[in-house]
């Protein structure tokens, strides 16, 4: 009898506890391996849609012409106009061509200035025309550099062309440099690889997301 009753005695709460079914829903060591992947390949999908779009926007091509558009040392000498820079002289082959602005300012306040840059050929046509802000109304560094991709075109006949810029506006920013380079060859984005990319990524951040976290098992004490 005192044997019978031994072995009706509740199991150690450890022991009952190593024999208790197992939730399929918790998570283990594969829905780990899984959140840690979808986290590395976000990285990696969001890298690579970032870095391609930068570099096709400033990388790409070769620099061909720089044009310094706060003095007045790149005027045709045959223009009165002190907004107008040039001659540049552009071929079909160069084509496409990017209209890159650099600029440094030291912001004064929360109001920015503004500005215009456009391309024109040796009879007055407009290529394209470009306005702008120079940084944004957060800026807060004692000098701000910016980089703007203004334009991307085809050349369709050599010759000279002239770059008009004006700045406009009633900030008080202290305008301390602003050159617009040109770079030929270069290579258009291609929106489907950012947009692939970006898609990928925001599906790997949403698997990171939802994917179960390992948590320690419950333990029951169970009373003797």
């Amino acid at each position: 009898m005192a044997m019978q009753a031994a072995r009706r005695e509740p199991e150690h709460w450890l022991e009952r506890e190593r024999r208790a079914p197992r939730d399929p829903k918790a998570s283990g060591p594969r829905s780990g391996a899984l959140a840690a992947a979808s986290g590395w390949a976000f990285v990696a999908c969001a890298a690579v849609a970032i870095g391609y779009g930068l570099w096709a926007l400033y990388g790409s091509g070769s620099r061909l012409q720089t044009l310094d558009l706060l003095t007045e040392t790149g005027m045709a000498p045959e223009s009165s106009d002190p907004q107008r820079r040039g001659p540049v002289y552009l071929e079909p082959a160069m084509s496409p061509l990017r209209a890159v602005l650099h600029a440094a300012h030291a912001p004064v306040h929360s109001s920015r200035l503004q500005f215009e840059v456009a391309l024109q050929d040796g009879e007055g046509r407009t290529l394209w025309r470009t306005p702008g802000f120079f940084g944004s109304r957060d800026d807060e560094a004692s000098i701000v550099y910016t980089k703007t991709s203004l334009a991307t075109f085809e050349i369709t006949q050599g010759g000279p062309y002239f770059v008009h810029a004006q700045t406009s506006g009633s900030s008080m920013d202290d305008l301390r440099e602003m050159t617009l380079e040109l770079r030929r060859n270069v290579t258009r984005v291609n929106s489907r690889i950012t947009w692939g990319f970006g898609l990928a990524a925001l599906a790997c951040l949403l698997v990171r997301l939802v994917a179960p976290r390992r948590r320690r098992p419950r333990l029951t004490l169970v009373p003797r």
